[in-house]
């Protein structure tokens, strides 16, 4: 199988990614995921690689040795005509769309090549390719489709008369749908020449083959795979493509497609269940954080590799194992659904829930009939200390995380304000400089006497201290934290009117911003306060360019 391919992107150079075990790939829209899966199936397929790749660059693999190679050959004399040349073999595997493919590859140059650990290319698409299999999301409902049956005395060529006549795939494909959705998967006979699977509560009661009386009624009863839901079809159809051959390397695109969350997290729980068990590989690439904590459920070895993609840069970043499980382990990741933002363009922290309604409200309006716009996912920490604690491992991942606290993160000195710092990957030969500036900042808002989150913020201060306060709030903006000057969200939209604290003030001001855009109260976004606030926020997610996530 495959050992490692070399990926490569413009703004973090390339690195060798590690293909067995099981790898997930996240990001946004459009950052390069499918792209890599049908990649990695070209270096698989083409000898030499094809010219117009993008993403991968070279590969190695792990070299078959003589029992591998025995073992093999054996497995593939069942299925050579015996008017094959002598000293010849097929190998291959059941094409999805009916029908089988193979190379016709002669066991001494097979044998050669491997000892000699040459001809790399030739041993990946004569020998390796036929352990590799590759779903896309308009592939999986036809692999639920009636097939025919055949010869049953020959090798099979499709993917149910595999099922129908190996009982203990059958059987591994019953166990994962029976999980699934509690039914029973069958592989119904009785429509002479034609095969199709078949879903009951029930077991039938006598051999299933048969075509008796007790079959046939059995089979009328039960439900055909394409009266069942969108779902059941695409789950089953993923199950029984990767299990229609002993695949080392399973390469899917979008699994979760059609399937509700607990449904993806069950699906990539068997898959890597599958990949694990087969000591292979399972690379996927997905927008569901179900799927990749079915996928941690099964096994230690998940690692993820976000991409990312913006005005014609391109980079990765490869989470390990270890980091991978540091970061699930938190509950403050999982409480606050965190590792959703591993699928998103970018992530902006939240000091609480009121703090994320009111700005998610913002940026949708900002966002309205804006293509462009990227994909931000709202999170509210617990309070403002936690908000560094989110930011910081989703930067070490890749994430463009910004965070909002407010006008009092100047009073965070110490350990306090250096922990800030760290966790928006400012370098070191700044802290003392950025750490003095914050302490003049804070003597200067105390001075006034008067709170500067609730009587206003740098307009407490006199023209040279908001200078000297806006030098050091630009400097945190460049790196992603974005304090609200004005002191807090409350201050946001004063020509509003909007009274309260908290969680009043906050469902105020949405019923004030309105819901109807066609109501004349609506209100539209402007070119100033909180709308240029976000504004910037959103510009730094977007800059590839951004510093604080390098």
């Amino acid at each position: 199988m495959l050992k490692s391919v070399t990926i490569s992107f413009s703004e973090t150079g390339s690195f060798d990614l590690e293909t067995k075990g099981i790898t997930i790939f996240v990001g946004p829209n459009n950052s390069g995921k499918s792209l890599v899966l049908r990649e990695i199936e070209a270096v698989v397929s083409h000898d030499p690689l094809p010219s117009n790749l993008k993403i991968v660059t070279d590969f190695e693999i792990e070299w078959p040795n003589a029992s591998t190679i025995h073992e093999q050959v054996e497995k593939a004399k069942a299925n050579t005509p015996p008017n094959a040349p002598v000293g010849h073999v097929h190998l291959g595997r059941i094409n999805l769309n009916g029908g089988r493919e193979f190379s016709e590859i002669n066991i001494s140059t097979l044998t050669n090549f491997a000892n000699q650990k040459t001809q790399k290319g030739w041993i990946t698409t004569q020998f390796i390719k036929w352990g590799v299999i590759r779903l896309d999301g308009r592939s999986r409902f036809n692999l639920t489709n009636d097939q025919a049956g055949g010869d049953l005395e020959a090798p099979p060529q499709n993917v149910l008369s595999h099922f129908f006549i190996d009982e203990s795939a059958r059987a591994s494909v019953r166990t994962l749908v029976k999980d699934a959705f509690n039914v029973n998967f069958y592989v119904d006979p009785t429509n002479l020449g034609q095969l199709r699977i078949k879903l009951a509560d029930g077991l039938l009661p006598t051999d299933e083959q048969s075509l008796g009386l007790n079959a046939r009624n059995f089979y009328r009863n039960a439900t055909h795979i394409k009266d069942a839901s969108d779902g059941v079809q695409a789950f089953t159809g993923i199950v029984t493509a990767v299990l229609s051959g002993e695949y080392h390397t399973i390469l899917i695109d979008e699994p979760e497609a059609f399937l509700h969350p607990p449904l993806a997290r069950k699906l990539g729980k068997s898959l890597a269940g599958i990949a694990a068990k087969r000591n292979g590989a399972l690379l996927a690439s997905t927008h569901s954080s179900d799927f990749l904590m079915g996928c941690v459920q099964a096994s230690p070895s998940v690692k993820v590799v976000r991409l990312e993609y913006s005005q014609g840069k391109s980079r990765a970043r490869s989470i390990d194992p270890k980091s991978l499980e540091g970061f699930l382990k938190r509950p403050l990741m999982r409480s606050a659904n965190v590792i959703s933002g591993l699928f998103h363009d970018g992530v902006i922290v939240l000091e609480s829930d009121n703090d994320r309604a009111f700005y998610s409200e913002i940026f949708y309006r900002l966002a309205e009939g804006k293509p462009d716009y990227p994909s931000i996912l709202f999170v509210n920490a617990q309070n403002k200390q936690t908000i560094r604690e989110i930011i910081g491992p989703l930067r070490e991942f890749g994430v463009p995380a910004a965070a909002i606290p407010d006008i009092d993160i100047v009073k965070d000195g110490g350990k306090t304000w250096t922990d800030w710092l760290k966790a928006a990957k400012i370098p070191a030969a700044l802290h003392a400089g950025l750490g003095q500036q914050r302490a003049a900042i804070d003597i200067a808002l105390r001075a006034s006497g008067k709170d500067m989150k609730t009587d206003g913020g740098f307009k407490l201060l006199s023209d040279p201290d908001r200078l000297a306060a806006d030098v050091l709030f630009d400097s945190l903006e460049a790196f992603g934290v974005f304090p609200v000057r004005g002191g807090e969200v409350e201050n946001w939209l004063s020509n509003l009117n909007v009274p309260g604290k908290k969680t009043d003030w906050a469902v105020a001001m949405l019923e004030r911003l309105g819901s109807d855009a066609s109501d004349p109260n609506y209100v539209e976004p402007s070119g100033d306060d909180v709308w240029a606030f976000l504004e910037k926020i959103v510009a730094w997610i977007k800059n590839p360019g951004r510093k604080g996530t390098g």
